[in-house]
């Protein structure tokens, strides 16, 4: 009986990890909803398009390249100093992009200083929710990441009434106070548990710790797999087709389903929360029926999504809806590859190895949002980059398919 109480006790402590992660991310998720500050700025400065997505593309980018030393820096001195640095980043680049008056200083201070903020203060709490939890990895990821994507849902009505009242500069001030008070008191919780941790009562935790101990694979290691360059290809397809939409979301609504102003805005909240349940929807599927599985099917329903839009966009309902699936299905990317690098590469070098395979994440990041600008300013419409990314999502699905008959507990290249 009291073997049972601290084995529940030890269960129930573990999840405050959890909690003190979601609230990391849903700060740094805020980045989705760039898109309510788009109209504001071209308003004011008389910007193109695809110059001030541009602030939302490097912003990405650097995301996604600071996860490699993010993520070393994480597996070395664990997670509190790594989110430390991310959190006071990120607030201090949204305060000082309240002072932009030029498109080099959004660049240096939204791009490169939020971006290096997110990338700092995201890989580590997933990898340290993944070592406390070996035997929920993807409800656990899904969880954490859920509240990335569920930033848009609360920031995107958020700045769009603030801007409305206070103005965009004074929004950017306001908002970078809040991430770096939350973030920095949400890194205090964290922690990685000791190198002797076990799960206790679970019958199939022996099988996940086998497995694990037999993958613990050297980034020099996990670059020489086939199965990485599979992996790496399809993320960065999906992530192209999720990010083009993001990064736009309220200008796409307006020109293809016809919204007015309050209405596209909305579908910014739409696509973020749908974005969020994704995340553990894809993530509890991967540890029911397998994570390349659920993968393959992913991929397979963002495609289909992705060509509604392309050929009924004028149906609001269809469009909708079509809106919904592409977001849940790249949240379902976001939960799904932190939980399959550790399936096949092991939790030990996790933070590091996470990095280099979220570089995919950052080459989508760069060619999804400027795709997108480059259709509407060039071509006058947004539909030729939703048939591009509708081919490459049914692309990554067949990369999936050579991995579908492979175990991710032997150690193969």
């Amino acid at each position: 009986m009291n073997l049972g109480i601290v084995s529940l006790s030890m269960d129930v402590s573990r999840w405050k990890y959890v909690i003190a992660a979601m609230v990391v991310n849903l700060c740094l998720g805020a980045v989705y909803a760039f898109s309510i500050f788009i109209s504001p700025f071209e308003e004011e400065f008389g910007w193109r398009r695809t110059e001030t997505t541009t602030a939302f593309t490097i912003a990405l980018l650097t995301f996604a390249l600071s996860m490699i030393p993010a993520g070393k820096l994480q597996d070395e001195k664990g997670p509190r100093i790594t989110v430390g640095i991310g959190g006071f980043l990120l607030g201090l680049g949204m305060i000082l992009s309240s002072c932009t008056n030029s498109l080099l200083w959004l660049y240096v201070n939204y791009g490169l200083l939020v971006g290096l903020g997110i990338g700092f203060a995201y890989g580590a709490p997933i990898a340290t929710c993944n070592k406390w939890f070996p035997d929920k990895k993807g409800l656990v990821t899904g969880l954490v990441v859920f509240g990335f994507g569920g930033g848009a849902i609360i920031f995107a009505p958020l700045w769009s009434f603030l801007i409305g009242v206070y103005g965009w500069r004074q929004t950017f001030i306001f908002t970078g106070i809040i991430f770096m008070a939350l973030t920095l008191s949400s890194a205090k919780i964290l922690k990685n548990p000791p190198a002797d941790y076990k799960v206790e009562g679970r019958p199939y935790i022996a099988a996940v710790r086998s497995n694990a101990a037999e993958n613990i694979f050297e980034t020099s290691e996990m670059l020489k797999t086939s199965r990485f360059i599979l992996l790496w290809l399809s993320y960065w397809f999906g992530t192209a087709a999720g990010l083009m939409i993001i990064g736009q979301a309220k200008q796409v609504a307006m020109e293809l389903a016809g919204m007015i102003d309050p209405q596209a805005s909305t579908i910014v909240s739409i696509l973020g929360g749908s974005n969020a349940l994704g995340r553990i929807f894809w993530g509890l599927l991967g540890d029911k029926i397998g994570r390349v599985k659920a993968l393959t099917i992913d991929f397979l329903a963002c495609s289909i999504a992705l060509l509604i839009i392309s050929g009924l966009f004028f149906i609001q309902p269809l469009f909708i809806i079509s809106i919904m699936i592409i977001g849940m299905c790249f949240g379902g990317f976001l939960a799904i590859y932190p939980a399959i690098t550790s399936d096949y590469y092991g939790s030990k070098n996790l933070g590091v190895n996470y990095g280099i395979m979220f570089t995919a994440y950052g080459a989508g990041s760069f060619f999804g949002p400027i795709m997108a600008s480059y259709s509407k300013d060039f071509c006058g419409s947004y539909l030729p980059a939703f048939h591009v990314s509708a081919a490459l999502a049914a692309f990554a699905m067949l990369l999936t398919f050579p991995l579908l008959r492979e175990k991710s507990g032997k150690r193969k290249t």
